[in-house]
């Protein structure tokens, strides 16, 4: 498929260095990397022509303002891209990108060669009227908007590419530690292995995987009291014990076992399922997994939708709410529990987006509180985009709720809902903020 790509630097470094600086350092000086993970990894969207099996960047743009940007200048370059200079054109610092951006892209819809698809990293929703004259041409879009873009520019794109997939997969910030193991000690992976569906329940079984220390008697060793103190938690429990718990618990009271590298397997998970944990059953169908006793507990069941169960003053107003926002459908208990998980692990840790969010979910998760990671980064990002710091002092969770109200306010008013005092009293209600 013959593609054009036209990036507007200012906006994608901004807005990825305001999630992290080295996801924004890693854009700027390694495109060749994302580039590569966008003709050979990203799926084509929806409708391309037909045959089309990869994308060929036919057109390589990227818009700068040199007065700040020009030590990245560079890595474009050699990345193949024709890099054009943007320079301030108000005293408020406003550079004239945008405009460069939409004339260069109608000017290729008139070129000899056809180009099928038009790719456009930029969160900016004024590129919206273009991106419709496009689809009207009969070419494919695909947008990377980093933050939180409209709606209307989102429905806009044929594609849209997930800004956590694009921070895993074509910035190699990935989640997993398992990818930092030496090779001697990950299973290679294979295209054609069984992966289990989520909703899949099985009992542990003996896996065939390496011994991930260099002293075999010291993994027997940490293996046998990670069992002991599993089997005791499990015996003493009355209910199915939640696989967080276990995750909490295990590397301070086991010798040797380091909650990062789990014993140098990658995962939690991985861990526990080499475990000899017969007759009891691990369920990872749902809120982090369970571990239980088929003779004395009920199979755990999945949570019913919160839908139908939005404690607020006027459900409706919030399911508008999250329905023009995408924000998650917790209700106030849920947001209180989050604010002070969150508030809890700044108190102790740093924040990074990434590691927050594992924390901050087993935390809830701890607490009975069943939300999800992409829900605990929905939040963080947010908090983020609207300019929290995560500094010491700033992250009660008066504060965190406050930010977050004020930031759905915002974006009510961007998909023109409008509301009136009542509505953000609700509002703030529901998120536990102070209005």
């Amino acid at each position: 498929m013959k593609s054009a790509l036209f990036i507007d630097f200012d906006n994608v470094y901004s807005a990825l260095r305001r999630l992290d600086i080295h996801y924004a350092e890693r854009f700027a000086r390694q495109p060749l990397d994302w580039l590569h993970w966008l003709t050979d990894s990203l799926p084509l969207p929806a409708h391309a022509p037909l045959g089309a099996k990869g994308r060929r960047l036919l057109v390589r743009r990227c818009y700068f303002n040199p007065h700040v940007y020009q030590r990245f200048r560079p890595h474009f370059n050699r990345a193949g891209f024709e890099t054009i200079d943007c320079p301030p054109m108000t005293t408020e610092g406003k550079t004239s990108t945008d405009i460069h951006m939409v004339l260069d892209m109608v000017e290729l819809l008139q070129h000899e060669t056809r180009f099928d698809e038009f790719i456009v990293f930029s969160a900016d929703a004024d590129f919206t009227p273009v991106l419709r004259k496009l689809r009207r041409s009969d070419r494919r879009t695909t947008v990377l908007a980093v933050g939180f873009p409209s709606a209307a520019y989102q429905a806009s794109a044929d594609l849209l590419i997930d800004t956590d997939s694009f921070v895993r997969d074509a910035l190699g910030e990935s989640d997993d530690p398992h990818e930092n193991i030496p090779p001697t000690l990950a299973p290679a992976p294979s295209r054609y292995s069984y992966q289990p569906p989520a909703h899949h329940w099985m009992p542990p079984a003996e896996l065939s995987i390496p011994i991930a220390t260099s002293d075999p008697q010291e993994w027997e060793t940490m293996r046998e009291a990670a069992t002991q103190i599993i089997r005791q938690e499990v015996e003493t429990s009355d209910l199915a014990v939640p696989l967080a718990r276990l995750a909490s618990r295990l590397p301070t009271q086991v010798q040797g076992l380091d909650g990062s590298s789990w014993a140098g397997l990658g995962s939690f998970r991985r861990f526990i399922e080499t475990l000899s944990l017969s007759p009891l059953l691990l369920d990872w169908s749902h809120s982090g997994g369970y571990l239980y006793d088929p003779q004395r507990h009920a199979r755990p069941m999945p949570p019913t939708s919160r839908d139908g169960t939005l404690d607020s003053a006027d459900p409706q107003l919030v399911r508008q709410i999250c329905d023009a926002t995408e924000a998650p459908r917790l209700g106030r208990a849920d947001w209180r529990q989050l604010w002070q998980a969150i508030a809890d692990d700044l108190a102790q840790q740093p924040f990074h987006l990434r590691d927050t969010g594992k924390r901050v979910r087993d935390l809830c998760r701890l607490a009975q509180c069943d939300i999800s990671r992409e829900e605990v980064n929905w939040v963080l990002r947010g908090l983020l985009m609207g300019g929290h710091q995560f500094a010491p002092g700033q992250n009660t969770t008066q504060q965190l709720a406050q930010q977050m109200a004020q930031n759905l306010d915002k974006l009510c008013t961007r998909e023109e809902l409008w509301l009136d005092e009542n509505q953000r009293t609700t509002l703030y209600d529901w998120v536990g903020a102070d209005c």
